[in-house]
């Protein structure tokens, strides 16, 4: 269980918000609102910046709610040529969310608890060793522009922040990357992204 692996260090109740996503803690992204509840959760997160829940979709749960996600807020808004909305977030904390439920418009709203995850997510020195997935994740940014638009301060100094962002990136399943997040130790990780990463980039 997720919830055995990790320390809990708050409670609060938040709007949540279920996506084919998955983001960590200081990860970014940018998200299209096009659903009326949705564009109602956005609003009221600006209001009062209380942020907002994003989780991984699952089908096969309840409400289709994973039983982690991230508290984001909301850094920056836009439209796209279609007139939609568009907003970059930021990812605080993990949190575990329970007693989800739909209010009366159909936004899912449950109680979550701010959480010290992946256990492994805490400043660490890139070591010689994997020196390569910082200098090829610096490359992955320089060449996608949404990315250093969306990262305004990297850490690629930091193996956990850099382990983390590749997590978020790489092209395998959600069930995947929860796995090695939060099932999983950090050596583990590692050798899985030297494993990928190596392959692609040390040529």
């Amino acid at each position: 269980m997720i919830a055995e692996l990790i320390n809990y260090v708050g409670f609060m109740k938040r709007a949540i918000f279920p996506l084919p996503v998955f983001i960590l803690p200081d990860g970014y992204t940018r998200l299209r609102i096009f659903e009326q509840r949705y564009l109602s959760m956005v609003k009221q997160s600006l209001r009062d910046n209380s942020g907002f829940v994003l989780c991984p979709y699952q089908h096969e749960t309840e409400q289709n709610i994973s039983s982690i996600g991230c508290l984001v807020h909301v850094i920056d808004f836009d439209q796209d040529s279609s007139g939609q909305l568009l907003i970059d977030i930021s990812a605080q904390s993990s949190v575990t969310i329970s007693d989800v439920y739909q209010n009366e418009n159909g936004l899912r709203q449950g109680c979550v608890e701010s959480v010290c995850a992946p256990n492994w997510y805490k400043k660490m020195q890139v070591s010689e060793a994997d020196q390569l997935l910082s200098t090829a994740l610096r490359g992955v940014f320089a060449n996608n522009p949404e990315l250093r638009q969306l990262y305004k301060h990297t850490q690629f100094d930091d193996i956990a922040w850099v382990a983390a962002r590749w997590l978020e990136i790489l092209p395998i399943s959600i069930d995947k990357k929860q796995q090695l997040a939060f099932k999983s130790n950090f050596v583990n990780l590692l050798n899985f992204l030297h494993t990928l990463v190596n392959n692609e980039f040390a040529n």
